[in-house]
């Protein structure tokens, strides 16, 4: 099962997953843990103080192994929330009870990441892969990490190391990573490759099906990427900045003016300071 950001982090952590190999959910979405107030979350997002009350609770009557899964969904859960710090203090609180429990390093490495102390994320993750070395999750996080603040190319390594777990219920996201990185690496033959294939593993990816709609439109593909466009606004809840500005150019493309003022309204209304917003008026 996977939970859509609703907080500050929503379009920043897409591509981050979470192992729960031993508890009721397994999945988390853009680095979120899935927590075991699984009715509470399917109807929005939980306010930090249920979420405190109830992991207390059943911290109290539990080992270290339960007590470290407990303490990381809690840290997973307040990253969703955009809380940080206290995400930070939950996270070093379950490798403080069970200094071997790998999924506790992979939650801190993410959200040291987002803090943007890098030496402490590469430390975080490579500790998980230490304890789990063949987590798909953990290798697609060290991945990113690797391709946002290192060298994509060497990135690709841990994408497709992920991708050898025949029980890796996502691979879509790997995929979907390793085109983002391919892409950054100037290789655009790879990146539409994966982005595809990712595709073909979940057709309603959004993420992918608006990195197609891009890398089309960059190449003159003006109706192809028109199509990703649209279907990437069909699955998502809100078209982000980078869909609103990508049809702009699009509609311009082709001439649509209305279609052209519609995007361009939206754009200016919901994110009037953004740099998609400068960059969809200079549009010529």
């Amino acid at each position: 099962m996977w939970y859509m950001l609703c907080g500050p982090l929503r379009d920043q952590h897409k591509m981050l997953t979470v192992t729960r190999k031993d508890f009721v959910l397994r999945k988390l979405w853009g680095g979120l843990v899935a927590l075991s107030l699984v009715s509470a979350l399917l109807t929005g997002c939980v306010s930090q103080t249920t979420v405190e009350v109830k992991v207390a609770e059943q911290a109290g009557n539990s080992g270290p192994a339960q007590r470290a899964q407990i303490h990381t969904e809690r840290a997973g859960e307040y990253y969703r929330l955009g809380n940080l710090s206290v995400a930070l203090d939950a996270g070093q609180q379950a490798v403080a009870v069970l200094p071997t429990y790998a999924p506790a390093y992979n939650m801190l490495g993410i959200i040291y990441m987002q803090l943007r102390e890098d030496a402490k994320a590469a430390q975080a993750f490579e500790q998980a892969l230490k304890l789990a070395p063949n987590d798909p999750e953990t290798l697609n996080n060290f991945g990113w990490y690797v391709c946002q603040r290192q060298n994509p190319v060497e990135a690709m390594q841990y994408f497709r190391a992920a991708l050898k777990d025949p029980l890796y219920n996502s691979p879509e996201r790997a995929m979907h990573n390793a085109g983002v990185c391919a892409r950054k690496a100037g290789d655009i033959a790879t990146a539409e490759a994966q982005f595809r294939a990712a595709l073909q593993r979940q057709p309603r990816y959004g993420p992918s099906l608006l990195e197609l709609a891009e890398l089309t439109f960059a190449q003159g593909r003006v109706k192809e990427s028109e199509a990703y466009l649209i279907r990437h606004m069909q699955v998502m809840q809100a078209s982000s900045a980078d869909a609103l500005l990508l049809g702009v150019r699009v509609a311009r493309a082709n001439g649509d003016k209305t279609a052209e003022t519609s995007y361009l309204q939206q754009l200016r209304r919901r994110f009037p300071d953004s740099s998609q917003s400068r960059a969809a008026t200079e549009i010529r």
